[in-house]
């Protein structure tokens, strides 16, 4: 009764125009909150600001939603589509809106600045599993409903952001999965000690019983050898800062350090200056969340530069074959405007994703570890760009970190 009331308040003519026009509405929506979140998704890493965390959590929440929604109206048109009754051109743009259906499967995979807005949104890694099932058999659906034998270039043009949009959601579902706290610290575990220290306990235990003496011999300790060195001088604070990461994140999932990781923290810690200490823990907490809450587990990999490839292969290809290709004539000139608007947003999100993959820690510890006569030159050039950045976007927590200390919140 009370949404009859509300219904019956809104003039008929706004429904009218939010019917005509509510599709388009939110599939625009659902791009603009993609640039929003690619733009300010790891921002919280630099900025600890209530603002930047308000935006985010808004976009955040608000991304999924509006795509999900926009999937199921055009699935409730393309089924308003088969109505003989329904006109030429409201067939024709619903046809049209086909092609916008990858488009949304791709945005509901993400940006690569952000998976997760908290640690428990990665322990709902079975519930994007669910969805990504669910929507791949929805656009499936849409595809099928659409594709005619006078209608068939739009649901072929598709194809290609159909398998990026898979990648994109496919990626995402598995680092929520990596970065669930079970997961995570499944993935850190030693394997099984085979030792033989069951047999040597019950070999020591029947001497005592015949009253036999039990000879024990000490095993010198190793001395400590240093790990791998960088390449590039300059490089050694990311190199130790990603040592450091690959040690200390045991003791995010709960798990003990053992005597040669404590050693080999004290060793890199040392006697260094406070300033460079505190350099090193603003990398290896950046890596760090990196690793909760972005798809570094998968970008930073032979496997994620593929998936890229690939996807942006896929995006390139279905613009030039719509330009190319469908005769645009026989849309509305909107749709057709808001298809390129897709096409060419897809596009710049993936070079954006590409630009700032190469610009972080993660590309120039990597081009630290290799000895290659490239290797300078790269390093030099994306650590120049590096610091063209602002400031505040190339710190994580070195003032903060500094304050507390002097605050006395940190122990030298």
């Amino acid at each position: 009764m009370i949404i009859r009331r509300m219904v019956q308040i809104i003039p008929e003519s706004v429904g009218k125009l939010w019917s005509e026009w509510n599709v388009r509405v939110m599939v625009v929506s659902s791009l603009c909150l993609q640039i929003l979140l690619i733009l300010v998704g790891n921002r919280r890493k630099y900025i600890a600001k209530p603002w930047i965390r308000i935006v985010t959590w808004t976009a955040y929440l608000s991304a999924d939603w509006v795509a999900t929604v926009a999937l199921g109206m055009i699935s409730s048109f393309q089924g308003e589509n088969n109505d003989p009754e329904s006109s030429t051109n409201s067939n024709s743009s619903q046809i049209l809106m086909v092609l916008w259906v990858p488009f949304l499967l791709l945005h509901l995979g993400g940006p690569d600045t952000i998976t997760a807005y908290s640690l428990e949104d990665n322990e709902l890694w079975l519930r994007h599993l669910l969805g990504l099932l669910v929507q791949a058999v929805a656009a499936l659906y849409i595809f099928l409903q659409s594709w005619t034998a006078s209608q068939y270039q739009l649901p072929s043009l598709a194809i290609p952001i159909f398998v990026s949009g898979i990648i994109k959601y496919g990626e995402r579902t598995w680092v929520l999965r990596s970065a669930s706290s079970e997961r995570f610290r499944e993935l850190l575990l030693p394997p099984p000690n085979q030792s033989d220290y069951a047999e040597f306990a019950t070999e020591v235990y029947s001497k005592e019983i015949r009253g036999e003496p039990a000879a024990f011999s000490m095993i010198p300790e190793a001395p400590f050898v240093p790990g791998v060195r960088p390449t590039i001088a300059e490089a050694k604070p990311i190199h130790e800062a990603y040592q450091l990461f690959r040690i200390l994140k045991r003791l995010y999932a709960d798990l003990i350090l053992d005597h040669y990781d404590e050693r080999w923290c004290h060793y890199m810690i040392g006697d260094h200056p406070f300033d460079y200490i505190f350099k090193l823990l603003e990398i290896e907490l950046g890596f760090m969340y990196d690793v909760l809450y972005t798809k570094a587990n998968v970008v930073y990999s032979l496997t994620g530069i593929i998936f890229r490839s690939i996807s942006l292969v896929c995006c390139i290809s279905t613009f030039f074959l719509f330009c190319l290709v469908i005769d645009k004539h026989r849309y509305s000139t909107i749709d057709v405007a808001i298809t390129y608007l897709l096409s060419v947003g897809a596009i710049a999100l993936e070079l954006y994703a590409i630009a700032a993959l190469v610009l972080t820690d993660w590309t120039q510890h990597w081009l630290s570890k290799y000895k290659h006569w490239l290797s300078q030159p790269k390093y030099w050039l994306i650590k120049r760009l590096h610091t063209l950045a602002p400031p505040m976007y190339r710190a994580i927590s070195y003032f903060r970190l500094k304050l507390s200390y002097e605050k006395g919140c940190l122990e030298p």
